[in-house]
């Protein structure tokens, strides 16, 4: 019975009042739907690359657990991180050109260096390396100059450098050809993940006392206007330590908070599916963003030949938007502080898609409408409802066939205004035909303008439903 009281009061306190006020918190996230994550910390000090080895697995904001760096070393490489060549503006202005709405930034990554000024670890880009600048206040700052909203990664949990944090763990063959692997892979066995005795020299509870929750008050108090807070990995945390946690944020009702911070009895204001697209079936009726890398790694990888293409992101951005959902899009920075050119040159071409047909992303929501050649996304404006037909697979005939009990009053080829697209209505279908040829650039898109406005969607924070988080198996 205490069990179900306690599991009842940690929903409640997230359910933050009626669905209504919840629904209204959440407007501008559903209208946004394209968002910048960053990654980036004195990882990046490595590129994925130790004692001359190529990290073998992961992502490269995760090599010193991976290729076991002892807590000395990293922290004596970190305080060498001085990224001179960092701008704010130049990374917020990338992001707004990309058609981006909001940013999460990395405050702090599961190596415990802090991306502010903290008086609760001195392990941070102010008080330990040469830089001396507080990285989060200048993107905090861009963030408001240019119109974007803010939001904070955290990492509550996990934490290698500043003692008691938690420690996943990986095996010595995921990270370089150590002679030692064995007797490391025992040992880290036998204390829960850590590889250094510094690690456990205290409990997670005296950690999570010392260092996370007065971290996250420090930031929640010097910015009240942050939009979002994402947790990860939450590990050792206890449902105590996360009530703690969630008691901080409900002096700031507005922000949005994903579902990571404790699993199952804290599930937050929306799910995280990570790197991929989920299927359509898993997010009916809930919150959810997908956050997923431009190249192969969250953090910078100085060998990354994986790129995606700005044709890659867009026709993902509009599988997201036709289920509903955002798309949280991560770039690393090097060691200057600068994104990669090919990253760069990505998100460039999707900001110029975005310019010219950006009412086929932003403010949109779950269409049920399912096709096999390609996407259906909806707006709904006023008292009316339109359709956007996304035709990824080509078309030689131009006819397109729907499943739909919809009445459609015009039809409209984006791609080129002044194309003819016809349209019919046969036993529960829509046929819709269009020229091929006509389709000047991109993805053909067909808006159908409908004669009336389809059933509201409901939109819940609260389910059962989880999806895996990477890199913690």
């Amino acid at each position: 019975m205490k069990k179900i009281c306690v599991l009842l009061l940690c929903l409640s306190m997230f359910m933050n009042g009626s669905a209504q006020e919840n629904a209204s918190k959440m407007a501008w996230w559903q209208e946004a739907k394209f968002g910048l994550f960053v990654h980036w910390g004195p990882y990046c000090l490595y590129g994925g690359v130790y004692n001359g080895f190529q990290q073998r697995r992961g992502g490269a904001e995760w090599i010193m657990n991976r290729c076991k760096i002892p807590v000395g070393e990293y922290r004596a490489k970190a305080s060498t991180f001085n990224p001179t060549k960092f701008n704010a503006d130049s990374l917020v202005l990338m992001a707004k050109k990309a058609g981006m709405k909001y940013v999460v930034f990395t405050t702090k990554h599961h190596d415990g260096f802090a991306m502010f000024q903290s008086d609760a670890s001195k392990f941070n880009i102010v008080d330990y390396t040469p830089f001396k600048r507080d990285i989060v206040d200048e993107v905090v700052k861009a963030c408001r100059r240019y119109g974007l909203r803010v939001g904070f990664y955290y990492s509550q949990s996990q934490d290698w450098c500043n003692a008691g944090g938690a420690t996943a763990r990986k095996e010595m063959k995921e990270g370089w050809p150590n002679r030692d692997s064995l007797e490391i892979d025992a040992f880290t066995k036998a204390h829960r993940g850590a590889w250094d005795y510094n690690q456990f020299s205290c409990s997670f509870d005296e950690y999570f006392h010392r260092v996370s929750l007065p971290q996250m008050k420090e930031l929640l108090s010097r910015y009240p206007d942050v939009a979002t807070i994402f947790f990860d990995t939450p590990m050792s945390i206890t449902d105590k330590q996360a009530g703690e946690m969630q008691e901080l944020l409900k002096d700031y009702p507005q922000i949005i908070v994903n579902d990571r911070l404790k699993r199952p009895n804290f599930p937050g204001d929306y799910k995280t599916p990570e790197g991929r697209v989920p299927k359509r079936e898993d997010v009916v009726g809930v919150y959810w963003e997908t956050c997923m890398n431009i190249g192969s790694s969250w953090g910078y990888k100085s060998w990354d030949t994986q790129w995606k293409s700005s044709d890659e992101i867009i026709k993902t951005l509009i599988q997201i938007a036709s289920r509903g959902g955002n798309l949280l899009l991560n770039v690393g920075p090097d060691s200057f502080g600068l994104v990669p050119a090919e990253a760069r040159k990505s998100l460039d071409g999707v900001g110029a898609w975005l310019d010219k047909y950006g009412e086929v992303i932003y403010g949109t929501q779950r269409c049920d409408v399912v096709v096999p050649w390609g996407e259906c996304v909806r707006r709904d404006e006023k008292k009316k409802s339109y359709i956007y037909l996304c035709v990824f697979d080509k078309q030689n005939d131009g006819r397109l066939v729907l499943d739909a009990n919809v009445s459609v009053r015009r039809a409209q080829l984006l791609n080129n205004a002044l194309s003819k697209v016809g349209f019919s209505r046969q036993k529960g279908q829509i046929i819709v035909t269009f020229n091929p040829e006509d389709v000047k650039d991109g993805v053909p898109i067909i808006k159908l303008e409908l004669t009336k406005t389809l059933p509201s969607v409901k939109l819940v924070s609260n389910t059962q439903k989880y999806f895996s988080i990477l890199d913690t198996d």
